[in-house]
């Protein structure tokens, strides 16, 4: 039996006003429960994109995602590092920045559970270059908590956690245009972490995510988007940044040069599929300077003063090149293949 109230609100968002986030929590929960019909959840995700989401809607999605999801109980202080995906600047040549940016700062100290799926518009996601990389992927809750125990990282992937998910496949394939559902994944991590940097891709949405995660008491939160597009901090250009700490939001512009790193152009971060991203990604953790060594030491940075493990990005920049200098970040790899292949 439905809970929403499914006429009421598809003429709310169609007379382009928004809904509270009571509806549209309700409606989300009668799709993520399977009992909205096929033509319900198409005009709902039309509708809401037509008009524009509000942070109320989204907080409404998010709660009923998060309830649908299954539970996963993880540190206090533990981070996610992760994108909005959807970016046109690397398409046809993806680098999985933020999973492998994931390694490196839970080898500087950070404890990283990262939550992400399989590519959708890219040419790889983070789950296809972990598969490629021999780490197990399709992991239960016991399975993520054992790894991140073990080795202060974890991957949930999303299919595993949000299994209700299935109920929306189908009418997003066949709708084929982005929706709310691109960004509601980085907001929805089951293991409500308070602690986030998060890359967006739409530069549209970058504030409104960013007052998203205000309304949610984060500890520490990073909202970024690079002004070539990437949903990472970029080393091509300047970076927008907003900066969330409890209830204050503080907005800046990341230089590249700031931390001592030289700009880059966008054809030295090509990659591609998932092997050649496993290619590039074991290079980057033997020690091999490059333009995705330096755009994996930024964004691990930014990770680790996420986590309050150092003081400022450019001290993270710093940990992060160490850790990898030293081995401890290809160490942290190798341990993480043989956690995430142990039955807990």
């Amino acid at each position: 039996m439905n809970s929403a109230d499914w006429p009421s609100i598809l003429g709310t968002l169609s007379s382009g006003q928004d809904c509270s986030a009571d509806q549209t929590k309700a409606a989300l929960g009668d799709i993520l429960a399977g009992s909205a019909t096929p033509a319900q959840i198409a005009a709902f995700i039309v509708a809401l994109r037509t008009k524009g989401e509000s942070v109320e809607e989204i907080a409404g999605l998010n709660a009923a995602m998060l309830a649908a999801a299954v539970p996963l109980q993880l540190p206090p202080d533990t981070i996610d590092i992760v994108g909005t995906g959807g970016s046109h600047t690397l398409r046809g040549g993806a680098f999985n920045v933020s999973t492998l940016a994931s390694i490196v700062a839970a080898a500087a100290g950070a404890t990283v559970c990262k939550h992400g799926n399989r590519k959708a518009s890219s040419t790889s996601g983070s789950t296809d270059m972990l598969e490629a990389l021999g780490v197990a992927v399709d992991l239960d809750a016991a399975a993520v908590e054992y790894c991140v125990s073990e080795v202060a990282l974890g991957f949930c992937f999303a299919r595993v956690f949000h299994p209700a998910m299935r109920y929306v496949a189908a009418v997003r394939a066949e709708l084929g245009i982005p929706t709310v559902f691109n960004i509601l994944g980085p907001l929805s991590h089951p293991g409500h972490v308070s602690r986030q940097l998060l890359g967006v891709a739409d530069p549209k949405r970058v504030e409104l995510i960013a007052a998203v995660l205000l309304g949610r008491s984060m500890q520490r939160a990073l909202v970024v988007h690079g002004d070539d597009g990437l949903d990472e901090i970029t080393t091509t250009t300047t970076t927008q940044m907003i900066l969330i700490e409890g209830d204050q939001m503080t907005s800046m512009v990341f230089e590249p040069e700031s931390v001592g790193l030289q700009r880059r152009s966008i054809e030295d971060l090509v990659v591609g599929n998932p092997e050649q991203n496993a290619v590039v990604a074991r290079a980057v953790l033997a020690g091999e300077h490059s333009p995705h060594f330096d755009l994996v030491v930024v964004n691990a940075g930014a990770g680790l003063y996420v986590a309050g493990e150092v003081e400022s990005i450019a001290d993270g920049v710093h940990a992060a090149a160490v850790a990898i200098e030293s081995g401890a970040a290809a160490e942290t790899l190798a341990e993480l293949v043989v956690a995430s292949h142990h039955q807990p």
